[in-house]
């Protein structure tokens, strides 16, 4: 007689031989072995740890040699004789072996043999094998409780007084989906399905895996205080393991939590509210609150960096930090925008007026007048630059990145490494774009939908995790609408994703008629609120004149028609 060392199963994965006659849907045919190899109980299909297949035809037969012993029990283990009888547990010390007895419709059909070497065979048929003891207990009943190993589950019913059912795993953790798959029907039909595998890291993932395919409200889980059953039955601690049993919880995924354990485990931390920079926009939403992402949306042009600026500009004067990530500017930019609102003077205007009219001075050419007055002096700029660098505001160096492929990492360490309170996100379109191709850090591929989804269920995660508040730019699909004059903004205008809609707690569409003749009108945004999770009070909010000479935002008094439409005078000079 031939038998088949076993090894220890691993992992199972899709047996390839199985698969390509349209088989083993479940993927979960093929066994894994810690020596390397691989094997199919269903089809015969071998794959020796040095790579050798073969596919032998499985025998079926319930003809086997038999391995036969006594019962004795195992007074090292703590078994009693009257236990091993029951289960059937034998030990034949001619071949020094410990035999396992599988059964299917009262039939002896497979052996699980233990060596005196620990090493675990396999004789007969155990292509799936029926969990262990389960011949013992009818179909039905109260409660089931289902341990990792054969000794366990003596164990544990010996402590049980063996009035209740008990059975085990035939292959442990790694083959614990399967077994219960195999024998599905017969374990939901007890009321109350008991999980008692081992309380290390496989043991306990192998009863969440398991968890998770039994119907709601059956499963729970027993945590024990040794790390299996048979040791706390060798150490004395049996009625420490009966409690444990009969207090399981009941399984519920991570994601959802009792109430009370929420009170537990959740920071309670007040939820940090800010102020906008503008009145109107901060009495309208009730503030910007951390933990929160705020989604701003327009046509090009229309003012979303520009506000954004407003808005980093403020938390920094409040002592707030903030972290800035602007994927159309280099950090240079960024800075002098910064400091342009620091001084009330457009630095970069400035300093391209003042190259402009050197250059027609050398070409002995007039002056262009622009609108922009060259008081700007190096010392004032200094004097910024060292009163911006003494605040906490971090820029993404963006530029020669690899596309972007550690965007979200990047956010990531500025909420829990440098705990900045604000993070600016600007624009997602260019995120997406940039990060096209790199599916190895986010699934998308070239889609930007795909792209857009991942993207923002990572800021909501963020939010959620650290309670950092994140101020994301988005563009606007391409339309017959107009928006670079004035055309209204919809949630269905943005461009990309419905998440962009979905996720953010509140979505503001920024409405500007570039085109207008009046400069003044030209020149005015209005702030349409298209979501607010807090209140639901949508509609237009503020609105916003940009006066060039000293580059800053301020607000104007609105009237709002019957229409929802906006007018308003702008209070800026021409």
């Amino acid at each position: 007689m031939k038998i088949e060392e076993e090894s220890v199963v691993t992992s199972r994965g899709r047996c390839p031989s199985c698969a390509s006659k349209g088989h083993d849907r479940s993927g979960d045919n093929l066994a894994n072995y810690d020596d390397g190899h691989s094997y199919c109980f269903s089809c015969g299909y071998y794959n020796s740890a040095k790579g050798e297949v073969s596919v032998k035809p499985v025998n079926k037969s319930l003809e086997f040699t038999k391995y036969t012993g006594d019962c004795v029990g195992n007074l090292k283990r703590g078994i009693t004789k009257e236990t091993a009888k029951k289960y059937n547990y034998q030990c034949n010390m001619d071949e020094k072996l410990e035999i396992a007895n599988y059964y299917k419709d009262g039939t002896l059909v497979a052996q699980h043999l233990r060596g005196s070497n620990k090493k675990f065979f396999w004789n007969g048929d155990n292509s799936h094998p029926t969990l262990w003891g389960q011949h013992l207990w009818r179909k039905g009943g109260k409660r089931i409780i289902i341990t990792e190993g054969e000794y366990d589950c003596m164990a544990i019913n010996q402590m049980l007084g063996g009035r209740w059912g008990v059975v085990s795993l035939p292959n442990g953790a790694a083959g614990a989906v399967k077994a219960i798959k195999d024998n599905l029907e017969w374990v939901v039909s007890y009321d109350e399905v008991v999980l008692c595998f081992d309380q290390d890291d496989p043991g306990k993932e192998a009863m969440v895996k398991v968890a998770e395919i039994l119907p709601p409200g059956k499963c729970k889980i027993a945590t024990l205080p040794c790390k299996d059953g048979n040791e706390c039955l060798k150490k004395g601690m049996a009625d420490d393991a009966v409690s444990a049993l009969w207090e399981a919880q009941p399984f519920a995924p991570d994601e959802i939590l009792h109430i009370s354990r929420v009170i537990d485990t959740q920071d309670l931390s007040e939820t940090r509210v800010y102020p906008f920079p503008f009145n109107t926009l901060t009495e309208f939403l009730i503030g910007q609150r951390s933990g929160e992402i705020t989604l701003w949306a327009s046509g090009t042009g229309s003012g979303k960096t520009t506000i954004l600026r407003e808005l980093m500009h403020h938390h920094l004067e409040e002592g707030r930090s903030v972290g800035a990530i602007m994927l159309e500017e280099a950090p240079k930019e960024t800075m002098d925008d910064m400091i342009s609102l620091m001084i009330n003077k457009p630095v970069r205007a400035i300093k391209a007026a003042k190259l402009m009219n050197d250059l027609n001075e050398k070409m002995g050419r007039d002056p262009v007048f622009m609108d922009y007055i060259d008081d700007l002096t190096d010392e004032e700029y200094a004097n910024a630059r060292t009163k911006l660098g003494q605040t906490s505001f971090y820029v993404y160096d963006h530029l020669g990145n690899n596309g972007l492929k550690n965007l979200c990492a990047r956010m990531e360490y500025m909420a829990v490494s440098l705990k900045v309170d604000v993070i600016v996100l600007d624009h997602i379109t260019a995120a997406a774009a940039g990060l096209m191709g790199s599916s190895s850090d986010f699934d998308g591929g070239s889609s930007e939908r795909l792209l857009i989804d991942n993207i923002m269920k990572e800021l909501r995660g963020l939010v959620s995790r650290t309670g950092v508040r994140i101020d994301v730019v988005s563009q606007l699909k391409k339309t017959n609408k107009a928006y670079e004059e004035g055309d209204r903004i919809t949630l269905q205008d943005l461009r990309g994703s419905g998440s962009l809609a979905s996720v953010p707690n509140v979505v503001v569409g920024l409405e500007r008629d570039r085109q207008n003749p009046d400069d003044n009108l030209a020149n005015t945004t209005t702030v349409r609120v298209l979501k607010n999770r807090l209140t639901g009070r949508a509609g237009v909010a503020s609105a916003l004149y940009f006066n060039r000479k000293t580059g800053r935002l301020d607000e104007v008094d609105i009237v709002i028609g019957d229409d929802g439409s906006a007018e308003f005078r702008p209070v800026g000079d021409n």
